[in-house]
């Protein structure tokens, strides 16, 4: 009898989580801005290479030589 019980409660307990969600699949993400190309670009294109708002060029000589001493350091040819 408690084999029988056993069986009918697993039994249940399958059929129970089997029923969760929409075919088993967790709901969509209803997210913010999900048309907003500046944060996603353009669905299927290239990716958008934004540039950082503090590089730039130096004119400074010394500071060009440091620059390039520790790329010559870190990235030789």
């Amino acid at each position: 009898m408690k084999t029988i019980a056993s069986w009918i409660g697993s039994l249940a307990l399958l059929l129970s989580l089997a029923a969760c969600g929409e075919h088993n699949q967790p709901a969509p993400n209803k997210g913010k801005n999900l048309d907003d190309t500046r944060i996603y670009g353009v669905i299927g294109g290239a990716p958008n290479q934004l540039q950082p708002k503090d590089a730039q060029p130096t004119t400074d000589p010394e500071t060009t030589e440091k620059i390039e001493k520790i790329r010559e350091k870190f990235y030789p040819n």
